[in-house]
């Protein structure tokens, strides 16, 4: 199985590696293993990126994540996943260039 390491957009905290599947990949970030199917990013892309000019947030916080922020739309949508899985989800789109982002305080994406 390919395997991928990538870190979050911070460029702080631990390495997130990828293990592709068909369909999607399986995600060790530390200690939390979660799937990302191509469906829940293409649902992001299109659900939540609706304006390709707007900066949107990241919204990772676990505590107060913004309603507009991709952490909210990440737990809202997929009951198992938190805002804070959210960071992860986001450097996988952006190396996979579906986004990019700017920023570090507060980060925010934009659909490429």
């Amino acid at each position: 199985m390919e395997q991928k390491i990538i870190y979050p957009l911070s460029g702080r905290g631990k390495k997130i590696v990828l293990e592709y599947y068909e369909g999607g990949k399986f995600v060790t970030w530390g200690d939390t293993l979660f799937k990302v199917p191509d469906s829940l990013i293409n649902d992001i892309l299109e659900n939540f990126f609706k304006n390709v000019d707007i900066w949107y947030p990241l919204g990772a916080s676990m505590t107060d994540p913004p309603s507009d922020g991709l952490g909210k739309y990440v737990q809202s949508h997929n009951g198992s996943l938190t805002p804070r899985h959210a960071s992860a989800i986001a450097a996988i789109m952006v190396e996979d260039r579906l986004i990019k982002y700017r920023g570090a305080k507060p980060i925010e994406l934009k659909k490429v």
